[in-house]
């Protein structure tokens, strides 16, 4: 409980301070998360093609040679932190998988959508539990 308001200036300068910090970590557990959906896979994702099995010597989709998995990072940029792949051929890449190529016969298979809303209230709660520590070290102080 914050027993003098006049206190919290110093309570908000400090959420300012730390909340890069704050973006950093909601970005890496959800970055992490994408990683492993990439991974493990989802049971609605459509099987490989016979011919995409033996060209590339597994039956796992969006797993080839390790590149798409590696393009995915976070980064902070003022109040927001983005997740996703931001290298040119990767995003070409993600995003055909991400939403499908009807044009070249590849299925939708969602990997950063489907795990964001996920994993949306797994992220808030991460950040309210950080925004709160900020102000239990701050009121601590008081």
């Amino acid at each position: 409980m914050i027993k003098d308001v006049n206190k919290i200036p110093n309570l908000l300068n400090s959420l300012e301070k730390e909340k890069e910090e704050i973006l950093k970590k909601a970005g890496a557990f959800l970055e992490g998360a994408i990683k492993e959906t990439i991974t493990k896979g989802r049971p609605e994702w459509p099987p490989l093609k016979p011919e995409t099995i033996k060209r590339k010597g597994s039956s796992k989709p969006l797993i080839d040679t390790g590149k798409l998995g590696e393009s995915i990072t976070h980064k902070v940029e003022g109040d927001v932190v983005k997740v996703g792949v931001f290298g040119e051929e990767q995003a070409l890449i993600a995003a055909v998988h991400e939403f499908g190529s009807p044009k070249k016969n590849i299925p939708q298979r969602s990997f950063m959508r489907v795990t964001a809303d996920e994993k949306e209230k797994d992220v808030q709660r991460l950040v309210d539990e950080e925004v709160e520590k900020v102000i239990k070290r701050n009121t601590l102080r008081w």
